[in-house]
């Protein structure tokens, strides 16, 4: 074991505490036993002791076992520890502390907490290394591992862990998480590959929490969820809660809240708006803003509209206007008074998707019926509003009008 002064110099060097830095260490220790034959996943997991603390007697062996061999691609640790190895900073700036031990510092750091497009780089190669060190890869590829980092996170630190229910669960419902931010991503390569660079710009700008997924996986790995999260330099991978039913998200890991929780850090915020039409596409809108009643727009660019279903796709704020939020004949978000971007009006009986607008991301959304008018209506009479209150049983239908001429959908209101 190093001694103090050497665990603080290296506390000083790297983002991890002193008694991180010592969990690092017996984890190098570990992988250094060519004695111990367990996995790499497995000595990581199982050099603390808070490990068994955690999860008395073998379970937590027993967790990494379901993770290896039911969850995780096949191969993946070894991927991990070479992707983990190659960053170069340490033959740079080794200061004659042990290489090997400042390698897989080093290689820790880079999966979370040197930031997020390190842990990009991580999953890329993890990938790479999986497809014979091609410098394009499938879209599928990088999703499913990602979603399978997910779902491993929470297995490591569960209360149960049901190896049959695990793998009947991930199997059922891999598909619908997937599908939509495969297709998103494959549209920002070419002839259904990417690149490190497409990737790269596509998590930025459509799924920013898709690092997370490493870093949670790594974070709770290594130290069991027992650090505070204000320690950590990304957020952790989490599925939005429900905090009452919904008929759209049947579950609190419906496959469809996989998308949504890639697409923002702040998807905590006061309030998300998710609509499902009659066609199963899923959009809505996420505001990081008090609801109020007002004659003007208001909110900030924190807010964003998205499609979940059938492809991701998020519009960001363009910076050309602050037409936000507008709540006063109806819930708007961008567009204008007279022609929002997305528009669900107060009689509940004519909705309008738009195509473009000045303070989102041009796009078309691909909806046209809200398919069940009343739990919305439920949700917004949550909010500080009465403006739907008299809604409370709704009538006719919502429809929103194809715009042939321009493309896209369009609202008819009268003058």
């Amino acid at each position: 074991m190093s001694s103090q002064a050497e665990l603080n110099k290296l506390a000083d060097r790297y983002p991890f505490d002193v008694n991180e830095i010592e969990q690092l260490v017996r984890c190098h220790s570990a992988l250094l036993d060519m004695k111990n034959a367990d996995s790499f996943l497995t000595k990581i997991a199982l050099s603390s002791p808070y490990s068994y603390f955690f999860l008395p007697g073998d379970e937590m062996r027993r967790r990494v076992e379901i993770v290896e061999d039911k969850i995780l691609p096949s191969g993946f640790a070894s991927c991990l520890r070479a992707a983990m190895s190659v960053d170069l900073f340490v033959d740079c700036a080794n200061e004659g502390q042990d290489r090997s031990l400042e390698r897989f510092l080093e290689g820790v750091a880079d999966c979370g907490q040197r930031g997020h497009k390190e842990a990009l780089r991580i999953i890329w190669d993890c990938c790479s290394y999986a497809s014979d060190f091609e410098d394009k890869i499938e879209p599928k590829t990088i999703i499913d591992l990602c979603y399978r980092l997910a779902f491993a996170a929470d297995v490591i630190i569960s209360q149960d862990a049901d190896a049959t229910a695990i793998v009947a669960k991930l199997e059922s419902e891999h598909d619908g998480a997937c599908l939509a931010l495969e297709r998103s991503l494959a549209l920002a390569g070419e002839g259904g590959y990417v690149t490190k660079e497409n990737f790269f710009n596509w998590t930025e700008t459509m799924a920013p929490m898709l690092s997370s997924t490493l870093s949670t996986f790594m974070h709770n790995l290594l130290f069991h969820g027992k650090w505070l999260k204000h320690r950590l330099n990304f957020v952790l991978f989490q599925y939005p809660k429900l905090d009452q039913h919904s008929d759209i998200f049947e579950a609190m890991h419906h496959p469809n809240l996989f998308a949504l929780a890639c697409t923002s850090p702040l998807i905590v915020g006061p309030t998300i708006v998710v609509i499902e039409t009659d066609q199963d596409h899923i959009i809505g809108g996420f505001f990081n803003t008090k609801w109020k009643k007002s004659h003007e727009y208001y909110g900030d660019s924190n807010g964003f509209l998205f499609q979940l279903h059938p492809t991701l796709t998020v519009f960001n704020p363009t910076g050309e206007d602050n037409n936000f939020i507008h709540l006063q004949d109806g819930l708007g978000f961008g567009g204008t008074k007279n022609m929002p971007r997305l528009f669900i009006p107060a009689s509940m009986e004519a909705c309008a998707a738009g195509v473009m607008d000045k303070t989102f991301q041009n796009a078309i959304y691909q909806a046209r019926v809200i398919k069940d008018k009343k739990p919305l209506v439920e949700d917004i009479n949550l909010m500080d509003t009465k403006l739907y209150k008299h809604r409370e049983e709704v009538r006719g239908r919502s429809d929103f009008s194809v715009d042939n001429e321009h493309g896209g959908y369009k609202l008819e209101r009268s003058q």
